[in-house]
């Protein structure tokens, strides 16, 4: 090992220990902070040893995928550490008291399997892999045969579940997992910024206010480069989460597209005049995307209901997710701040000719959709 992968390998390990303790933390597990330890493994992408007290997890998970998916598998440990150290349970495997443990850790539910599965379930998870994709088409084929199980034939409806079932079994994906949370995703932005600009506090308050996702502002560790960034949270119904992601990478773009248009305007003014800027097309947009909302209330939309899936409203389940990702938010503080007036003013203009488009998909003709998808909700931080 190299002197630049042994100082890695320490920042990892007191990284590690620090989002185990946030962990206890933000989900009230009384827990010891275990030994840690890099192990070299490909297959084994964790391990814990209650003889003596050994969390490991793996380089390659850790140098290879994304943090969040390292979280995972550190929560699936800690699970094995409560059923050991908690309910005294050396033999619990990955049963019952398992999956028990891994709920009170909002652990996602393709990561409560053994310790031989989560290698195919990170592959299946980390973007740009092949399994992406396949994993999405055989989704869609479970919800449609969800949705013929609400059909007034019980022959076809029972017909559809067994089948459903069947497919999930197949795939080795978790029927329960999809069926809870059918209609509901969670996003990750990194914004790849270590602060968090103001501009994009305001970014998130639109995507909360106007496309019926809630936002959480957080951070996430970079193992490559030992530091963490801003992240921006979307979670919601996986079309509106989609939507919103369009919305947030819309509007980053066009911020610094029209701020280099018009710069030369402001020569002198710094960095004042650009956040003043980009505030005013903020402030334009919004206005412009309020107004050509469609007159009139809309009715709340209703969940899909999948087998086993509890009859609760849209709003509450959404409510119940991100309780379950994040069980401890706290608001954001507004911060005042100096403004350039010219810059702001003239920007407002220029923010009520911004339309949000629909971005086209393979097959679509060449009309597109504005999207307006009004919401109340209020924006939190991690």
């Amino acid at each position: 090992m190299t002197s630049m992968d042994s100082r890695l390998h320490a920042a990892w390990l007191s990284q590690l220990a620090r989002e185990y303790r946030d962990i206890c933390y933000q989900y009230g597990i009384d827990l010891r902070l275990p030994v840690f330890a890099i192990g070299g493994g490909e297959r084994q992408l964790g391990s814990w040893s209650a003889a003596d007290r050994r969390l490991a997890l793996s380089v390659v998970l850790i140098s290879r995928h994304p943090w969040n998916l390292t979280l995972q598998v550190l929560k699936h440990e800690m699970a094995h550490q409560m059923c050991s150290e908690l309910h005294h349970r050396e033999d619990a495997g990955h049963g019952k008291l398992f999956r028990e443990c891994c709920q009170r850790l909002g652990l996602a539910a393709p990561f409560n399997r053994a310790s031989g599965d989560l290698a195919a379930t990170i592959a299946a998870l980390t973007p740009g892999s092949a399994s992406t994709e396949k994993g999405r088409q055989i989704i869609a084929k479970v919800r449609k045969l969800l949705a013929l199980s609400a059909s007034d034939n019980e022959h076809e409806a029972a017909l559809a579940v067994q089948r459903a079932e069947q497919l999930l079994t197949r795939h080795r994906l978790d029927f329960d997992g999809l069926a809870k949370d059918q209609e509901l995703v969670h996003r990750t932005i990194n914004t790849g910024g270590q602060t968090l600009a103001i501009y994009r506090k305001v970014i998130c308050a639109i995507l909360e206010g106007c496309f019926g996702v809630r936002v959480i502002c957080a951070s996430l560790y970079d193992p490559r480069a030992d530091c963490s960034f801003k992240t921006v949270e979307l979670l919601g119904r996986e079309e509106e989460v989609a939507v919103a992601e369009h919305c947030y990478h819309f509007l980053e773009n066009r911020l610094h597209t029209l701020w280099e248009c018009r710069r030369q305007d402001f020569a002198g003014h710094g960095r004042i005049a650009r956040k003043s800027y980009f505030l005013g097309l903020l402030a334009g947009f919004r206005e412009t995307l309020e107004q050509s909302r469609r007159p009139g209330a809309e009715p709340e939309p209703t969940c899909r209901q999948g087998h086993g899936l509890p009859a609760l409203r849209c709003q509450e389940q959404l409510e119940a997710f991100v309780a379950f990702r994040f069980p401890r938010l706290r608001r954001m503080r507004k911060q005042g701040s100096t403004m350039d007036r010219a810059a702001y003013q003239e920007a407002v203009a220029a923010g009520r000719k911004i339309f949000l488009r629909r971005p086209m998909a393979d097959g679509e003709g060449e009309t597109q959709k504005t999207l307006l998808l009004p919401a109340q909700s209020h924006l939190r931080d991690r």
